[in-house]
């Protein structure tokens, strides 16, 4: 018969299993890979493998077992630990970026064992690697502190299971299935027996609808068994309708979010793929456009609202990338009159002091001013004013010709 020892060392063995090949990446060297498999994803889908293991041990249903767990606490641990995984995924693209090649470097060292909180010793030891930089050191190490504070919260859900009064129920379990099966050989069994054996069974059902209608998951509806549902209540029936289509609603919203972080990172890296296209409609050409510093004089009206997924935690990272892509399409520059109000505060911004569009509109500004001066002609003049003043609303400074042209136009007024 099972031991208590073997309920909750089922969860943790399989919680555990993503720390665990993310050692295995440790040790290779490829920090990118260790670092990409501790995703919040990968460790919830752990935890429920987890779950799911520890009811077999003792033939229960999985929502017996996730009553037991401390979600209030495993949740937040969660979103930290992504948030940390992602700031340190964020450092390794970064250097990536700037140095041409991945983090690497293999980090020595043994598995973690299931019960003990050594898991993140990998990524403390690859952190202390880069202790001389402190924006690579500082992103793995608080992502390591995150990680062992999720193998503690798993080793203590195993301890609950283990002293859980799950185990005592088992055993009792076993008893009355004998006990039932003596019955059943006698044919003894009463009118009222399987009254009270249908009422329980109602109320379990019942009772187990309820668990997966709290949980914080409206997925979790989604693995009650049919029968439970047919022995709910009308009011937990039409609960579960609801969270079963807040659980597709939320799953397309997080598919979403998660394709406009992607095509914003791709579009920063000059890279769209077909899927980034689709994501970004009918902004979609601008933004092929921007990545082969193609631009045309109507891209330059644009403002932050005409970028892609407005309604998403991405909107604001994409029109950074778009001036700087405006600042380094020459050919729009030569005959540019207009820009938005946007883009030219954006390309005023030092990032941009050097960009090719400035030396285009000086090379524009000044023959025009010059031309003016030397001809007089009303038409010449008001280009001439017109691109020395499109010029200088960059923050470009006027250059000989176009400071003649002002003083020759104060003069005549």
């Amino acid at each position: 018969m099972p031991e208590r020892k073997d309920f909750g060392d089922a969860l943790v063995k399989a919680a555990l299993a993503p720390i665990q090949a993310a050692n295995a990446h440790f040790g290779e060297g490829a920090i990118g890979d260790g670092i990409a498999a501790l995703s919040k994803a990968d460790l919830l889908a752990a935890l429920r493998q987890g779950i799911e293991k520890a009811a077999v041990v003792f033939k229960f249903r999985t929502v017996d077992v996730e009553a037991l767990l401390p979600w209030d606490a495993l949740l937040p641990a969660l979103d930290r630990l992504e948030a940390a995984q992602i700031a340190a995924l964020r450092v390794v693209q970064q250097h990536a970026a700037a140095t041409g090649s991945p983090l690497s470097g293999p980090v020595r060292g043994s598995a973690p064992d299931t019960r003990k909180h050594t898991g993140a010793s990998a990524l403390f030891k690859v952190a202390k690697r880069f202790a001389a930089d402190p924006r690579i050191c500082s992103p793995l190490e608080g992502l390591a502190t995150e990680v062992s504070g999720w193998e503690t919260l798993v080793s203590q859900c195993g301890d609950r299971l283990e002293s859980s009064p799950l185990h005592a129920r088992y055993a009792r379990r076993k008893i009355l299935v004998r006990v039932a099966l003596v019955v059943v050989v006698l044919g003894t069994f009463s009118v009222a027996g399987r009254s009270a054996y249908k009422k329980k069974q109602i109320d379990d059902a019942r009772a187990r609808v309820d668990v997966a209608l709290r949980a914080e998951d409206p997925c979790a509806t989604e693995r009650l068994a049919p029968g439970d549902i047919t022995l709910a209540t009308p009011e937990q029936v039409t609960a579960e309708k609801s969270r079963l289509e807040a659980c597709v609603s939320g799953r397309a919203r997080a598919k979403y979010v998660a394709a406009c972080e992607t095509l914003a990172k791709n579009f920063d890296a000059g890279k769209l793929s077909p899927d980034d296209l689709a994501i970004a409609k009918e902004a979609a050409p601008r933004l092929e456009r921007a990545q082969k510093r193609e631009l045309g004089v109507d891209d330059l009206l644009v403002t932050p609202k005409d970028m892609p997924c407005q309604d998403s935690p991405s909107k604001d990272r994409f029109f950074g990338t778009y001036a700087a892509a405006a600042a380094s399409s020459t050919n729009v520059w030569t005959e540019a009159t207009r820009v938005s109000d946007d883009l030219r505060d954006a390309l005023r911004g030092k990032d941009h002091a050097t960009k090719p569009y400035r030396d285009e509109l000086t090379r524009r500004a000044e023959p025009a001013a010059a031309k003016a001066i030397v001809t007089g002609k009303p038409e010449d003049m008001e280009l001439g004013q017109k691109l020395c003043d499109f010029a200088a609303s960059f923050g470009i400074e006027r250059g000989k010709k176009c400071t003649g042209l002002a003083s020759v136009l104060a003069k005549k007024r």
